[in-house]
C-alpha cells in the first residue's frame, strides 16, 4: 500500500471515529492553561494585571498527513475591581470575547467559534486572598464542509476518475449554532509561598442541534435529523509551591469528560527564575494524557513542555508524542503547540491562576 493510499486510510479513519464514536468531541490543548477561557469561562480576571490576551496553536499529525489538523483560540479579557465599602477588600469583575477555529484541510472541515464571557469574583477572605468566581459564557458557533471536496461511489466514471455528477441527497454544507457555557472557580493562599485553585466548567450546556440534515428542506425521513452535541465537564486543579528562592513547582490536572468519553492531563511545571532582579523566568514540565476512548481505557500522549516569562510576556512550546497505535505500520502521530499570553501591568507574585 502507497504512503497516499495509507494518508487517506487513515485520516476517513480518524474522521468516522471522531463522528461515530466520539459524538463530536471538542478539540484540545495540551497547554490548557494557556487557553484560559477555553478550559473554563470562569478562570476570566483570573490574574494579577489589567488585561490579559492568551493565544495558542495547535498542529496535529504533521508527520502523518500533508494536511495537517489545525486548532487555535485566540482570547482576551479585562478585570475591575469593585468596591462596596471604602476600606473592604475589593471583588472582582471580568469582561472577556474568545476566537476558536479546528481546521481539517484535506475535505475543508471547518468549524469556528465566538463567544462573550462575564464572571464574578467575590472576595472570601482578603487575608489569604480566598475568592470565589462564578461566570456565563455565550456565544455562536459554526461548521462547514466543502462539499467539491469529497467524491462519492456514484461520481466514479468507471475509467480514471471521479468526474460525474453524485446523487446524494447533500444538505446546506454550513451552519451556524447558539452555544452557552457556564463556570465556577475557587483559589486560595494559604500562604505566601503557596496557592491553591479549583475550576469547573460546563461547555454547551444547551446541547444544541449539529446535524447539517437539521432543515425543514430535507424530506426523507431516512436521514438522521439529530445530531445532539454532548456537553463537556472542564475539571481543573492546581497549586504553587515555593520550594526555593528561585524555584516554584506547579502541578496541574485537567479532567476532561464529554458524553461517555474522557481525557486527563497531569504533570508539573518547574518555574525557574533566571534573575533575582528582574521578572525572567524559564518554564519545563513533562505531562501526560490518558483517555477513555469509544471502548477502552489508554495512555494516549506523552507530551514535554518549555517556555520563558519575560515581564509581561509568557511564551510556551509543547510536543506531543502519540503512544497509541492506529495503524500498524503509521508514521509517528505527534503535535505541536505554540503560545503567547500577554498581561498587562503584569505582577509575578500572587496571581489567581497559573498563566502557562
Amino acid at each position: 500500500m502507497n504512503t497516499l493510499k495509507l494518508k487517506i486510510i487513515f485520516l476517513l479513519a480518524s474522521l468516522y471515529f471522531m463522528q461515530t464514536f466520539a459524538d463530536a468531541q471538542d478539540a484540545h490543548f495540551s497547554q490548557f492553561y494557556a487557553s484560559p477561557l477555553t478550559m473554563n469561562p470562569a478562570t476570566a480576571g483570573t490574574y494579577k494585571g489589567t488585561f490579559r490576551i492568551s493565544t495558542v496553536y495547535r498542529d496535529q499529525w504533521r508527520s502523518a498527513l500533508d494536511n495537517p489538523l489545525k486548532s487555535f483560540a485566540v482570547s482576551g479579557d479585562v478585570n475591575f475591581d469593585i468596591r462596596y465599602h471604602k476600606n473592604s477588600a475589593p471583588d472582582k469583575v471580568a469582561l472577556g470575547i474568545t476566537f476558536f477555529g479546528d481546521r481539517v484541510s484535506l475535505f475543508d472541515l471547518n468549524t469556528n467559534e465566538v463567544v462573550l464571557t462575564g464572571a464574578y469574583h467575590k472576595v472570601l477572605n482578603p487575608r489569604n486572598k480566598q475568592y470565589l468566581g462564578i461566570a456565563i459564557q455565550g456565544g455562536v458557533f459554526q461548521k462547514s464542509i466543502n462539499y467539491e471536496d469529497l467524491t462519492f461511489q456514484d461520481a466514479y466514471n468507471s475509467v480514471d476518475g471521479y468526474t460525474l455528477g453524485t446523487a446524494e441527497n447533500l444538505p446546506v454544507n454550513n451552519r451556524a449554532y447558539a452555544d452557552v457555557n457556564l463556570g465556577v472557580y475557587y483559589t486560595v493562599s494559604p500562604s505566601r509561598n503557596t496557592s491553591f485553585h479549583l475550576g469547573l466548567g460546563y461547555f454547551h450546556a444547551n446541547k444544541p442541534n449539529i446535524s447539517y440534515y437539521n432543515s425543514e428542506d430535507i424530506i426523507n425521513s431516512n436521514l438522521v435529523k439529530t445530531d445532539i452535541l454532548d456537553s463537556k465537564w472542564s475539571l481543573h486543579t492546581g497549586a504553587s509551591f515555593k520550594t526555593a528562592d528561585r524555584l516554584n513547582i506547579e502541578p496541574r490536572v485537567n479532567f476532561l469528560v464529554q458524553g461517555a468519553y474522557s481525557e486527563l492531563n497531569l504533570g508539573t511545571t518547574f518555574r525557574y527564575k533566571l534573575d533575582p532582579q528582574a521578572a525572567r523566568y524559564f518554564l519545563i514540565g513533562p505531562y501526560i494524557r490518558g483517555v477513555r476512548n469509544y471502548n477502552s481505557y489508554s495512555m494516549e500522549s506523552f507530551i514535554a513542555m518549555a517556555g520563558i516569562e519575560l515581564n509581561n510576556f509568557i511564551i510556551g512550546m509543547s510536543y506531543d508524542q502519540n503512544l497509541g497505535s492506529l495503524v500498524k505500520d503509521r508514521r509517528s502521530l505527534s503535535s505541536f503547540e505554540l503560545s503567547l499570553i500577554y498581561i498587562g501591568e503584569h505582577s509575578n507574585e500572587d496571581n489567581f491562576c497559573p498563566q502557562w
